[in-house]
């Protein structure tokens, strides 16, 4: 054992660092090929189509309405409760009683107070405004997210602290956060 530590003392701090790293790496590696053999119990699926879904989403229109939509309607909002809303207005899209396309929707008559209230539109809270796109492009691309099954035809939303004259005549679903869904 004394011959390991006096060996140890001749190697210069610099190859220790980068040799400690290297091992360290390697290990990495190699409990990562590990864990890939043993998870993939099937054969891996293409994923090509997946990546060109997301590049489209990313530099899509659509998804840049729905981000906006989502920021400026939940972006104090959990995770789950901006899915909440993307899941909604994607909801409206899909339904024959609003516009067939996302900015149709979020720019439909006083529908959403955002676009509506005569107030800057600017994105002033960058972090938010990350995770208001991250938020579209999960509805947008997966589609069978739980959030989206709990909301299934859910069309109306509106936030815990104003009482909409609509309210009352529609079927109250979820309370997610401060947002209160309706059928």
């Amino acid at each position: 054992m004394s011959k390991v530590k006096e060996r140890a003392r001749t190697i210069p701090v610099v190859k220790v660092k980068t040799l400690g790293g290297a091992v360290a790496i390697a290990g990495l590696f190699s409990v990562g090929m590990m864990t890939n053999v043993h998870m993939s119990h099937q054969p891996r699926e293409k994923t090509e189509q997946h990546y060109k879904d997301y590049v489209k989403a990313f530099n899509s229109t659509e998804m840049e309405w729905l981000a906006r939509n989502i920021y400026h309607e939940a972006r104090g909002e959990s995770w789950e409760g901006m899915l909440a809303v993307g899941v909604v207005t994607l909801n409206r899209v899909k339904s024959s009683e609003y516009p067939d396309s996302i900015e149709g929707v979020v720019k439909e008559y006083k529908q959403f107070s955002w676009f509506w209230d005569g107030l800057s539109d600017r994105v002033r809270n960058p972090k938010a405004w990350k995770m208001a796109k991250a938020a579209a492009a999960e509805v947008m691309l997966n589609p069978d997210l739980p959030i989206a099954g709990e909301l299934k035809g859910v069309m109306y939303y509106h936030a815990d602290y104003v009482s909409p004259y609509w309210a009352g005549t529609k079927q109250e679903v979820a309370t997610i956060g401060n947002h209160i869904f309706y059928m």
